[in-house]
């Protein structure tokens, strides 16, 4: 049996709205370390066909991060968890004024109790038109 708790120093205030937990510890199963994901398709044509990549990097940080998060969970289920699987993200923004985008979207997809872990890093991404990138770490 798989077992993941919160970690918590102290108790959170309500108020603090936290878009992420400080830990997570896990007994049973086996970890997945899943490489970055961002909004482009898991399997596509090298060098991307221009048309195509236009479409997977179109609509805006939200929908960048849907595809994202799709993706994500795509893999995640391939080795046998779900979303509620993963135990650490690192998300790469080149811009970290989505930040709140992204909490909301943290909740939407994870809830307010125990949204994963997570660290927060802006960074130069591998096109100049990609909003968000994610890898994880997962428990199944």
């Amino acid at each position: 049996m798989i077992e993941i708790k919160p970690i918590h120093p102290r108790e959170p205030l309500p108020e603090y709205n936290m878009p992420f937990l400080p830990a997570v510890s896990s007994q049973g199963g086996k970890i997945l370390w899943i490489a970055g994901n961002g909004p482009v398709p898991l399997y596509h044509k090298h060098p991307h066909v221009p048309e195509e990549e236009r479409e997977w990097l179109s609509g805006g940080f939200r929908a960048q991060f849907d595809r994202t998060m799709a993706n994500v969970k795509l893999v995640v289920e391939a080795g046998g968890g779900t979303l509620q699987s993963i135990v650490k993200m690192t998300v790469y923004l080149p811009d970290m004024s989505y930040q709140n985008e992204l909490n909301q979207g943290i909740f939407d997809y994870f809830g307010r109790e125990n949204p994963p872990p997570r660290t927060l890093v802006g960074a130069a991404l591998s096109h100049q038109d990609m909003l968000i990138e994610i890898d994880v770490t997962a428990i199944v």
